[in-house]
């Protein structure tokens, strides 16, 4: 499968309305620029920028419209 390979340009992040997939580009931006998910949340920087503690990362689910469009990148 070779060529078959792309670099991860998301991550997870738990942000209160769920848990959303966000382009890396976020984790450059100042901390209160507005930055969307996948699905189209916005959320100031700093809540993707941080590492949340993992007591948010269970407590959120994760965002079915966000995977879906990740995982069709593969389809």
């Amino acid at each position: 499968m070779a060529g078959s390979f792309s670099a991860v340009d998301w991550f997870w992040r738990p942000v209160g309305v769920g848990r959303h997939a966000f382009g890396v580009a976020a984790k450059r931006v100042e901390p209160h620029d507005s930055v969307s998910s996948y699905c189209g949340v916005e959320v100031e920087a700093w809540q993707v920028q941080r590492l949340p503690p993992e007591s948010e990362w269970v407590r959120e689910r994760t965002c079915m419209d966000c995977w879906r469009q990740i995982s069709s990148r593969w389809s």
